[in-house]
């Protein structure tokens, strides 16, 4: 089992706090909903991995991409978030599948080990 500490919901906390004093409230928002899978990812206080995804692409040009689905939990803007991301081979996250938010933790690892 996985523990939450003080120190991975704190991470996501300076995230958001350094993009608020650098750009303001409204521009900070806008720009974690723009970029959400990587500042979950980063949040990130659980991860499980859910199975191989494979990006075929449209483009006959582009060479498949093997990626992984991983499920997180994360600490992110004052609340908690379940979401599935899909990562590349590097750990870095790649695209968000879906997400939702929650006031507490035991409601988003409800969701978090409900994800498939």
């Amino acid at each position: 089992m996985t523990t939450i500490s003080a120190m991975a919901t704190g991470r996501g906390e300076a995230i958001v706090e350094g993009l608020r004093a650098e750009f303001g409230a409204i521009v900070a928002e806008r720009i974690l909903e723009a970029e959400a899978a990587d500042f979950l990812w980063e949040a990130r206080v659980k991860e499980r991995y859910l199975g191989q995804h494979f990006d075929l692409g449209f483009d006959v040009d582009e060479d498949e991409t093997e990626l992984a689905r991983v499920a997180i939990m994360s600490f992110l803007g004052g609340g908690w978030h379940a979401a599935t991301c899909l990562v590349d081979g590097e750990g870095a996250a790649v695209d968000l599948l879906w997400k939702e938010r929650f006031d507490t933790p035991e409601a988003a690892e409800t969701a978090y080990d409900r994800a498939v």
